[in-house]
């Protein structure tokens, strides 16, 4: 619901332009591609119970206090304009607004990361099957609410207004969050296996640091922790009294410790067990002061954890498939609105194109099953890339407005009849003037809905093969990534979708004229094929293989054998 109404809010908030809209759209993504891989880090190191149900909360109670916010601000926007000079009040409330807004969408990763990408894999434990087929229950699930709950936010607003449908946002929320609350602690409840939880330390966080680090300058690690005798509590490991230290010179017993330290170039001291250790703590101590907090997020945000998964480049391909406007997105609504096409009938064809992609959430288990989880992958990329080639022709279909000449071509003036093209406002319109200096409007169309046809039809069929790609990678992702990694490698995976997201907008604003369009569709489809690549490559180092040819020449071997033989048994028989 808010994901629907914050569009339609910040646009009644300022009318007179997009930019409240925009600045929305680029501060959230930047906010998620910046601490995307924190929060999935947070997650990581929070007992499952207690992240869950923070996020659950914050996301709630923010949406609540935005939505109040939003109320207030439509109500009183004439009192709010006058009450500082320049309007400073009202654009200070917009920017409360759109912060808010942003720790919502914040805490929406947290609590996706931890129920669906950790809980869902502590439930289903072992069982790959019923992993498959619950994500797809939660996928469908999804898609469900996504056609439900803007018709019924939409009606609310229609029939009331835009504030009250605020409110009822907010009291939506507030009632739910009771349930969602209850649900959460049921299901924790019921299994035993999500009281359990690995967590990844901060020992073994320097050594990774540590080994990089050497790695990157060919040089060997210089010591090794052992983890034998350590006692771990809260997340800090202290070394027992038997534990070993490997340096360059070391000397060990049962007993005690000796450390040969140079004091000079030419004399050496030993020092006691006690000493020794002491020693050891205390530059312990101070190394760990050391490690500040910018310190701690460039480690964080460096994202080589993500990389050195091979699923990364599934992942990766899955990124491709956010940079395009072939989606039913507020870019592509516009555009069919600017060619023609009416509210209901864009409604209808957004409930169609949620209709085929719950299709795919379907069907998505059973040919799992069948062909195996990376083909299944490979099959979902290549049957969104077929269908799609019919957005391409809808390029240069009858009716499309492409002129790839747009800005060179020399635009004759019409001072009697002149077409006005509204992509972000809406249809076409032809506006003519007579003597008595009235305006008279009538809204047209193209000559032929040809071309909006076969792309608005290829984005609703490329939905089934989209979802199976996208639940594939899912499942890749939370059966490779380890326990104590999901978050930080589901966080990054979401800060590299936002970061495609972000692009797709940024050519929208470069090139934002209808008659241009037909570039960002040709960009979209060379994304999602690069998308296929990316995929490609991992499928290719998980099996050794992209099709089975060495299968294909066996059997085109054996079939030629089959021919030698049986013509030699026809001309044994004719010589007989």
């Amino acid at each position: 619901m808010w994901s629907f109404g914050v569009g339609l809010f910040l646009i009644e908030l300022a009318p007179e332009s997009l930019r409240l809209t925009a600045t929305y759209g680029f501060s959230s993504g930047g906010a998620i591609l910046l601490f995307g891989a924190i929060v999935g880090d947070w997650v990581d190191n929070t007992p499952r119970l207690k992240a869950a149900r923070m996020a659950l909360i914050i996301q709630n109670l923010t949406v609540v206090v935005c939505a109040v916010v939003v109320f207030l601000v439509y109500y009183y926007n004439a009192e709010l304009t006058d009450y500082w000079p320049e309007k400073r009040l009202l654009l200070l409330l917009h920017a409360v607004i759109i912060i808010i807004a942003i720790v919502a969408n914040l805490s929406s990763i947290a609590r996706k990361i931890a129920i669906e990408k950790d809980w869902l894999v502590e439930i289903c434990g072992s069982d790959k099957d019923l992993l498959a087929s619950m994500s797809a229950t939660m996928r469908c699930i999804d898609q469900t609410s996504m056609i439900l709950s803007p018709a019924l936010t939409g009606q609310v607003i229609a029939y009331a207004n835009l504030g009250y449908g605020a409110i009822f946002i907010a009291a939506w929320n507030l009632f739910s969050v009771v349930i969602e609350y209850y649900m959460i602690w049921k299901v924790y409840d019921n299994v035993p296996a999500l009281r359990n939880k690995m967590y990844r330390k901060r020992k073994d966080k320097d050594k990774d640091k540590n080994v990089d680090d050497n790695e990157a300058n060919g040089k060997e690690t210089p010591f090794i922790l052992k983890n034998d005798g350590v006692k771990v509590e809260g997340g800090n490991t202290e070394p027992s009294e038997g534990q070993n230290l490997i340096g360059d010179k070391e000397k060990t017993n049962s007993e005690e410790i000796e450390l040969h330290v140079t004091l000079n170039k030419n004399s050496e001291e030993e020092i006691e067990t006690k000493s020794e250790i002491t020693c050891v703590k205390t530059t312990a101590i101070v190394e760990d002061q050391e490690h500040t907090c910018k310190d701690r997020c460039m480690k964080i945000l460096r994202w080589r954890i993500y990389i050195r998964y091979d699923v990364a480049f599934a992942g990766l391909g899955l990124a491709c498939l956010y940079m395009t406007v072939l989606g039913f997105d507020n870019i592509t609504v516009g555009y069919a609105y600017s060619q023609g096409l009416n509210e209901s009938l864009l409604g209808g064809l957004m409930a169609a194109g949620a209709i085929s992609g719950i299709l795919g959430t379907v069907v998505y288990p059973f040919i799992r099953r069948h062909i195996g989880i990376e083909r299944t992958g490979l099959f979902g990329l290549g049957a969104e890339i077929l269908v799609l080639c019919a957005c391409v022709a809808g390029i240069w279909a009858p009716g499309s407005p492409f002129d790839p000449f747009y800005f060179s071509r020399e635009k004759a003036p019409d001072l009697s009849v002149t077409q006005v093209n509204t992509s972000d406002a809406g249809p076409l319109y032809n506006i003519s003037s007579n003597n008595q200096n009235s305006t008279s409007v009538q809204k047209t169309g193209p000559d032929s809905y040809l071309s909006v046809g076969l792309i608005l039809g290829g984005i609703i069929a490329a939905r089934f093969g989209l979802w199976l790609s996208d639940l594939t990678i899912s499942q890749l992702f939370l059966e490779n990534v380890v326990e104590t990694e999901r978050g930080i490698v589901n966080g990054v995976q979401s800060s590299l979708n936002k970061l495609m997201d972000m692009l797709k907008f940024l050519l929208v604003i470069l090139v934002p004229q209808p008659e241009l369009f037909g570039f960002l569709i040709l960009i979209s489809f060379m994304f999602i094929c690069l998308g296929w690549v990316f995929y490609a490559r991992y499928s290719h180092s998980v099996r050794g293989h992209l099709f089975h040819f060495d299968k294909m020449r066996k059997c085109l071997d054996t079939q030629n054998n089959n021919a030698q033989e049986i013509e030699i048994e026809v001309t044994n028989s004719a010589d007989t």
